[in-house]
C-alpha cells in the first residue's frame, strides 16, 4: 500500500497520528508501521532542505537512525534487517522500538 506523503505544514505528530493507524490496517506490526512512517515524513521534510550542507547532515542523521532496517518489509524481527544485516533485539528510535539491525559478521 503506498504511503501518503505528510501534508504541507503537518506536524510529525499529525501525520504520525494517522500513517501508523493505516499501516497497521495494512497488516503491519506496531513497530513497523512507527519505522515506516517516521522514516516517510523524515525523508519528505528533507527534501525541502536547499542548503547542500544541511541536506548532507541531515541525510547523515537519517542513514544513521534506519542503518539496516528494511522499512518495506518484516512483521517483527523476522525479515525487519536488510541483507547483510540481522536483528539483535530492538532499540528505541524516536520513543519507539524498532529493530536493531547490525551487520552479520562473518
Amino acid at each position: 500500500m503506498p504511503i501518503d506523503l505528510p501534508k504541507v505544514g503537518e506536524t510529525e505528530e499529525q501525520y504520525l497520528s494517522y500513517c501508523i493507524g493505516e499501516e497497521i490496517k495494512a497488516g503491519k506490526s506496531q513497530d513497523v508501521a512507527a519505522a515506516i512512517c517516521i522514516s516517510t515524513y523524515r525523508q519528505d521534510k528533507m527534501s525541502y532542505i536547499r542548503d547542500a550542507s544541511k541536506k548532507a547532515m541531515a541525510r547523515i542523521a537519517y542513514d544513521t537512525d534506519f542503518r539496516g532496517i528494511n522499512l518495506a518489509e518484516g512483521d517483527g524481527l523476522e525479515n525487519a534487517c536488510w541483507d547483510g544485516y540481522e536483528a539483535i533485539g530492538t532499540k528505541i528510535l524516536d520513543g519507539r522500538e524498532v529493530p536493531n539491525c547490525v551487520p552479520i559478521k562473518e
